[in-house]
């Protein structure tokens, strides 16, 4: 089950587009400089950070200035890397063989940057000069141990996007 939702997430990746009505919404919701980071993202991780976002606002009615853009964010930091859909192809296919995986990212900087993407991400925020809690929840994305009920409805908006 896990593959076929990979290879859903690869289609749609190569297919994504980001719209008029996108741009309107985080014209009303980003601050110049915020946006130009945004536009960082290749078009797929734009597609995936407002997937992420809108399910959010969606699914829990809440427009917490915060929780939205550590949705917006929550993967800036795989930009360092330029990882591409196939590299994350490859690196999701690494994570079943860690001990290759490991010694691989070693040599591929994009392995080191997908693995460790939190702290990538969260780096960058706190260079925007986005809030703290927006830094916590982005840095914070992928610790599945967490209490906090901000990472844990990130989590969900992520693994549902």
């Amino acid at each position: 089950m896990n593959l076929v939702r990979r290879i859903k997430q690869y289609l749609k990746a190569i297919r994504a587009c980001v719209s008029e009505e996108d741009y309107k919404f985080l014209l009303r919701v980003l601050s110049k400089k915020e946006l130009s980071y945004f536009n960082r993202f290749p078009d797929f991780e734009k597609r995936h950070a407002l997937d992420v976002c809108y399910y959010i606002i969606d699914k829990y009615g809440i427009e917490d200035e915060d929780l939205i853009k550590a949705a917006l964010f929550h993967d800036i930091g795989k930009t360092e890397a330029k990882i591409t859909p196939n590299k994350k192809a490859i690196a999701v296919i690494l994570e079943k063989i860690p001990f290759i995986a490991n010694f691989l990212r070693g040599y591929f900087f994009f392995l080191e940057v997908y693995y460790n993407h939190p702290k990538y991400s969260a780096k960058i925020c706190r260079e925007m000069g986005l809030s703290e809690r927006v830094v916590y929840l982005v840095e914070h994305h992928h610790d599945f141990e967490t209490l906090d009920e901000d990472v844990k409805k990130l989590q969900e908006a992520d693994k549902k996007s």
